[in-house]
């Protein structure tokens, strides 16, 4: 068995090293300390049967190595590991495709059960979570939204709307290309596309309005 640990500090990533080696006899454990290390990797080739990682982490965060793995076609179970316990952090999780969210404040014999769970092809989240829908089809589905000054415009295509949540959350072009799989230059273009939808002309101005039209909604949610 091949595991991804993908954790920026190396003690804690070490520990828990220590308590993976329990899963099965021979497991073999790779340790990344970034996420673009971790996508590197996964690019590579490297043959695995699960990805741990932590959710907050310097650049690209947990959610956006999920979203990366997404865009990749990559169906490796990811399971995030973090002391997080807000709703939206674990919603984000569900949203983007993991397969668990276990809470570094299980017992560690939890946290097993839990992963064991995930590689049997289960899933492992806070037991209020296991029910909840990820995808928001009524919104998702809607051609049209109400933007600058009230004016219907066209709801941009999937790929912009992840360019624009990914830009919402701070990542810079670089960061959005290796997360999506695209080029800096089609990062580019898709944010001026954006801009030009929304009638803005930078950054900030495109979030906030983004944000108003409900683009960004599920995003906001605490």
């Amino acid at each position: 068995m091949n595991i991804l640990l993908v954790e920026d500090h190396r003690l804690v990533a070490d520990a828990m090293k220590v308590m993976l080696m329990e899963i099965e006899p021979g497991v073999n454990i790779t340790a990344c300390y970034s996420t673009q290390h971790a996508l590197s990797t996964i690019d590579g080739g490297k043959e695995l049967d699960l990805i741990l990682t932590d959710l907050f982490m310097p650049g690209i965060d947990g959610i956006g190595l999920l979203a990366g793995l997404q865009n990749r076609g990559v169906t490796i179970p990811v399971v995030i590991v973090s002391g997080a316990t807000e709703d939206k952090y674990i919603r984000a999780a569900v949203k983007n495709g993991a397969a668990g969210f276990i809470q570094k404040t299980l017992p560690g014999a939890e946290m097993m059960a839990g992963l064991k769970q995930v590689l049997s092809g289960g899933r492992f989240f806070p037991e209020r979570y296991l029910s909840e829908s990820a995808a928001e089809s009524e919104s998702s589905n809607d051609a049209m939204v109400t933007g600058h000054k009230g004016v219907s415009i066209p709801r941009p295509g999937e790929k912009q709307l992840q360019v624009l949540r990914l830009m919402a959350e701070g990542n810079s072009n670089k960061q959005i290309s290796q997360i999506v799989g695209i080029s800096e230059a089609t990062v580019k273009y898709h944010t001026s596309q954006l801009f030009k939808l929304l009638s803005v002309k930078n950054r900030t101005s495109c979030v906030r309005e983004a944000q108003s039209c409900g683009l960004l909604a599920a995003y906001d949610e605490a």
